[in-house]
Order: C-alpha cells, then sequence, then structure tokens
C-alpha cells in the first residue's frame, strides 16, 4: 500500500491532478502515526525544526494579514510556502519503504513508458505541430515533465551500467524500459514547443555529461557522450527550420532589447519599449510585463515582501490590468510574498537539502546515481523557474513533497548512523521498519 502512495505522491509527473496531495496527505499522517509509536523514536533534527519553523512563519504572516485586512483577495497558491511543514514527516514515512525503493523506481518509470507510448502524438511532432506531452495542462507542464522523465530515466539506466552486484531483474528492466522513455521524452520536448524548457534543458545537458561520464570509465563514457551527442546534434540539424519558426522571433527580441540596454535612458526604457513594440512575440510581451509588475513589488518591500497583501498592490503596478497574476518565474514569486529573507531561506534549505543527500551518497546509504538524478533534476527544474511559475503547478508541488522527503530521510539515516557510532555500535543503523513492527 505504501508504495502505491509514492507512486500517487509521484503521478503528478504523467498526470496533472491532485491525486499527489491526497497521497502526500495520507503518506504525512501514516508517518506521523508509526513514528509516534515508537518507544525509541529519533528527535527532531534541526532540519526538522528548520522546516517546521519556516512553515509556521509563513502560516503566521497568512493569519495576521488574513485578521487585520480582511477580506481582499487570496492568491490560489498561497499555502504552498507552508509546505515545509510536511517535509520532516513524509522522510520518515519515506524511510518506513526504504527497502521498496527499488521497485517503487522500476514501477515508476514503467508506468511512464507507458503513458508516453499511449499519449506521444508522433505524426504531429514529427510535421512540426505544437503538441501536448502526457497528459498536462499545457504543452509547457508536459515539457517540464519529459525533462524530469529524461533526466531520472539517463541516471536509473545509468546506476545498472555501473553497478556490479545490482540485481539483474531490475537492470534488465532498466536496459528495456530508460532507452525508450529517453528518447520519447526528448521528442516530446521538441514537440512541446517551450522555449523556457529547451533552454533549462540545453543548461542541463553539461552538468549531466560530466555525471555521467564521472561514472563511466573515461573510454566508454566518452563513447557514449560521443554517440549521445552526435545523434542530438543531428537530431536538432534536422529539425532546425521548425526550431528557428518557433524560437526564431524570441531570439531577435531579446538580441534588440540586450544589444540597446542602457542606450537610451536606461534598462527600464528598454523593455517599456520592447514591451509596446509589435514586433515582440505575444509570450515574451506578457512575461516582460509579468516581470515588471514583479519588481515594482520586490522593489517596494524587498526585505520581508508583501505577504499574501501582493494580489491587492500588484493591480497598482504599471501593467496591472494584464490579466495573469501567475508571474511566470518561480524566483519572483517568492521574492513577491517573502522578500529576500524569504528567498535566503529557501535557498539554505535548498543547500541543506542537497547537503544530506551528498552526505547519504558519500555514507554508502544511497548509490551515486541517485546522488546525481537528485542534484540534475533540482538544477533542470530551477533553470525551468526562469521563465514559467513551475513551482506553483501540480509538479513543482509534488516535486517539492517528494525531493524533500528524499532529503529528511537522508538525513535521518545519517542521524541514525552517527548515534550508532557514537555508541561503539560497529553496525549499521536499525531498519526503521523493523523498529516499528
Amino acid at each position: 500500500m505504501g508504495a502505491v502512495l509514492w507512486l500517487a505522491a509521484c503521478s503528478a509527473v504523467v498526470v496533472e491532478s491532485d491525486t499527489y496531495r491526497y497521497a502526500c496527505g495520507i503518506l504525512a499522517l501514516t508517518g506521523l502515526y508509526f513514528y509516534l509509536r515508537m518507544t525509541d523514536r529519533p528527535s527532531i533534527s534541526w532540519v526538522g525544526w528548520l522546516c517546521m519553523g519556516w512553515a509556521a512563519y509563513a502560516f503566521a504572516i497568512f493569519l495576521v494579514m488574513f485578521a487585520f485586512w480582511p477580506g481582499h483577495p487570496i492568491g490560489e497558491s498561497e499555502f504552498l510556502y507552508c509546505f515545509p511543514l510536511f517535509f520532516p514527516v513524509l522522510g520518515f514515512a519515506l524511510s518506513i519503504y526504504w527497502k521498496s525503493m527499488e521497485r517503487i523506481i522500476a514501477a515508476f518509470h514503467i508506468g511512464a513508458l507507458l503513458m508516453l507510448l499511449l499519449t506521444t502524438r508522433f505524426r504531429e511532432v514529427a510535421s512540426g505541430e505544437t503538441v501536448r506531452p502526457l497528459i498536462q495542462n499545457n504543452q509547457i507542464h508536459g515539457a517540464v515533465c519529459c525533462g524530469i522523465l529524461f533526466v531520472t530515466s539517463c541516471f536509473w539506466l545509468l546506476h545498472y551500467v555501473t553497478e556490479k552486484r545490482s540485481d539483474r531483474t531490475m537492470a534488465t528492466i532498466s536496459f528495456l524500459v530508460a532507452p525508450p522513455v529517453m528518447a520519447l521524452s526528448l521528442f516530446c520536448i521538441y514537440g512541446a514547443k517551450s522555449k523556457g524548457v529547451w533552454l533549462a534543458l540545453g543548461l542541463t545537458l553539461p552538468l549531466l555529461a560530466i555525471l555521467v561520464l564521472r561514472r563511466l570509465k573515461m573510454g566508454k563514457g566518452t563513447l557514449v557522450f560521443a554517440v549521445a551527442l552526435a545523434g542530438l546534434l543531428l537530431g536538432t540539424y534536422a529539425v532546425r527550420a521548425n526550431l528557428d519558426q518557433f524560437a526564431g522571433p524570441t531570439v531577435q527580441a531579446a538580441e534588440t532589447m540586450l544589444w540597446s540596454a542602457g542606450h537610451d535612458g536606461g534598462a527600464a526604457a528598454d523593455v517599456a519599449a520592447t514591451i509596446a513594440s509589435s514586433s515582440t512575440p505575444i509570450s515574451m510581451d506578457e512575461r516582460l510585463q509579468l516581470w515588471w509588475n514583479a519588481s515594482e513589488l520586490i522593489a517596494s518591500s524587498p526585505i520581508l515582501g508583501w505577504g499574501n497583501e501582493w494580489l491587492n498592490q500588484w493591480h497598482h503596478a504599471k501593467y496591472g490590468s494584464i490579466k495573469y497574476d501567475l508571474m511566470h518565474n518561480g524566483y519572483l514569486e517568492i521574492l513577491v510574498r517573502y522578500g529576500g529573507v524569504g528567498a535566503l531561506v529557501f535557498l539554505f534549505m535548498l543547500a541543506v537539502f542537497i547537503r544530506s543527500v551528498q552526505m547519504a551518497c558519500r555514507d554508502g546509504i544511497i548509490p551515486p546515481c541517485a546522488f546525481y538524478a537528485y542534484l540534475t533534476v533540482l538544477v533542470f527544474f530551477a533553470l525551468t523557474l526562469l521563465s514559467n511559475s513551475n513551482n506553483r503547478l501540480a509538479i513543482g508541488e509534488s516535486l517539492a513533497l517528494v525531493s524533500s522527503a528524499f532529503a529528511c530521510a537522508c538525513h535521518l539515516f545519517i542521524e541514525q548512523r552517527r548515534r550508532a557510532v557514537a555508541n561503539g555500535d560497529a553496525t549499521e543503523s536499525r531498519d526503521i521498519a523493523q523498529s516499528i513492527a
């Protein structure tokens, strides 16, 4: 049952729905129940207190503003920033099912392959049309999800290629499933015509290549890299006209804006001129308006932000009449609400999570490819946030919950091992599932 719930928690990658919320809610309650049942339960670490402290702060701001300024509109995703409250208990819940992770990962990728095969519109993509990958609300969401699938399947396969003692059945499954998932994901990313995802993936690929080469032996790794790079370059060359058709106008408008920066009235005047220009593509034009509004709000409250009062202030900005309030930049979403203080807390929290997973890799708690996948997925997703508010989407919420739970579980095992060593126990830390039983 727990394995099914964790698969449901990851389901937003293939189907954009609220299933992951219900699954994570049940898992959080399950984790809390078993934690309270333990007679020798692990203490809440400073990482757990950090997560819960931030959640309490964010919720307190919401309550204060709601109490003193009743009646003002509330944004759709304000409680997203209280999600860190659940990270520690979800981490504990994940530790209970730790030994099932290999099968959960395999089932996840098998399901992803089936979904890609069933939903990919091969003929439309081949003809250069824009498609919506998987079952997502729009093509940008689908492209982000395909990027995540590409990264995870790559390192899932790499794990079994490089681990000699791996399970043969799981290795066979990965050899059969991972390559088509990677190929179909790239195919769908091209078909989605999301310029932001193209850029994010292009910037992520060098990191992915470095980590793959680091894991493989130099001779084999160089050959694999050369073949993959050649295939990617040939594919890009074959569809260059279609790429230029969709990305060309945006690139030209961006180049014009950047080249004229500071020449006539400063950068602000150049951005305003780009917004006013009829040659600016509509998607770029709207994003620049949204980013202008966000920059006004940040400048007026740079330290602590506006909390849930930001939506009232939004309509007084220069382009307040724009029909969207989704800022299409995840970092601006945080800065507007919580200012520089909030951004620093989230950055510190992210660094702590990555460090916990890296230390778990160093101590042999997780395999190296698990850490590489974790890091690369976060880098890719962070880059997608530059052009879209993906942290406010189902995939963003799901990724935040699952990736943070994974980091908290890693930290829990690290702390257990440290206590065991301090107590003179030469064996590895106890199995949490056995402790609960």
